[in-house]
């Protein structure tokens, strides 16, 4: 569904798309001011019709900012996107997340009194949700969106420490299940701070997300760890594997047990290049070596560092060195 997507969006120049982060792309349109609720229409419906019938197998949002006519204010659209998109941990089973529904959870809008409430606004799970899926940079907005969705129940001080409670919980549940005792996750968290807001004289906001941002730092640092060894195993597995014509993305994503769209992310990240780019890196510095070395032909080498087709070879070769390999070989060695 991913490369379907990408290749709607390049058929049109209004699209511009780029990589947010590890799991998520962003989608910058430009056009004439009248014709942005259009492109912005066409784009979230082909969003909708390209996943929605797989949804039992991917979990996918989109969220649209507002348009802006200068570049100087993208970020007041970045800003925009950022909040809607953290939505989706309070709105889960709403894929679109559209700016009418975003605005509930911003500052100033009121959700009614205690008796009033939707429990499942409360469900450890949109914590937990969050805590598996979200980043650093949307701990605010989805904090302030959080509290927001329940800020008149709060004033009750019985709801307030179940709510407050419930957070506490659900991160030391989530970093125990990640390796790290209760101890190690709260010896950096003030207990006078609970017992500040559990008296009503301290900010909410200010404990959940000091909690979030800890359990995600433990996160991440586990994430890095997992991250180091699938790298080492993605790089033996290159290294022993390169001058295969039948080694392929999908083949180190399964060698590393991960699924291909991560894998290929994180490579990326990692390597700063992407998996192609750094296959044939290693397949050009082998054909190099072999061509300073050996008296094989270029046919020779080319079937040696895994491509069954001489011509092909001599076309990478020379677009990668910036020679052909009968002139690298005859001592026109410079390199791109």
């Amino acid at each position: 569904r991913q490369d379907e997507l990408l290749r709607f969006f390049m058929r049109y120049p209004e699209y511009l798309v780029f990589q947010w982060n590890t799991t998520t792309y962003g989608i910058l349109i430009k056009g004439e001011k009248a014709q942005m609720e259009e492109l912005t229409e066409r784009c979230l419906e082909n969003i909708q019709k390209l996943c929605s019938a797989f949804e039992m197998e991917i979990d996918w949002y989109a969220a649209a900012g507002k348009p802006v006519e200068r570049l100087s204010l993208l970020s007041e659209c970045y800003n925009w996107v950022n909040h809607a998109l953290s939505c989706r941990f309070l709105l889960p089973v709403q894929h679109i997340l559209t700016e009418e529904e975003a605005a509930r959870f911003l500052p100033g809008h009121e959700d009614g009194n205690l008796c009033e409430l939707d429990i499942q606004k409360v469900d450890p799970d949109i914590i937990r949700g969050f805590l598996d899926q979200g980043q650093k940079d949307e701990i605010e907005e989805f904090v302030n969106g959080y509290v927001q969705s329940l800020k008149e129940p709060l004033k009750s001080k019985m709801f307030r420490d179940y709510v407050i409670l419930n957070v506490r919980f659900t991160a030391i549940a989530y970093v125990n299940s990640l390796g790290t005792s209760q101890e190690e996750f709260l010896k950096t968290i003030s207990g006078d701070q609970l017992q500040e807001i559990i008296n009503g004289t301290e900010d909410i906001v200010v404990y959940i997300r000091t909690m979030l941002t800890r359990a995600l730092e433990i996160r991440d640092r586990d994430n890095s760890n997992q991250t180091r060894k699938m790298m080492k195993k993605a790089l033996d597995y290159i290294e022993n594997n390169y001058y295969l014509d039948t080694i392929s993305l999908n083949s180190a994503a399964k060698a590393t047990n991960v699924s291909a769209n991560y894998f290929s992310a994180i490579f990326s990240q990692e390597m700063q290049m992407t998996f192609t780019e750094y296959v044939t890196s290693k397949r050009m510095e082998k054909a190099r070596k072999l061509l300073r070395q050996t008296e094989k032909t270029s046919g020779e080498i080319a079937q040696e560092v895994g491509y069954k087709d001489s011509h092909y070879f001599s076309f990478v070769f020379k677009k990668t060195q910036g020679c052909t390999p009968r002139e690298y070989r005859n001592g026109k060695k410079t390199s791109l």
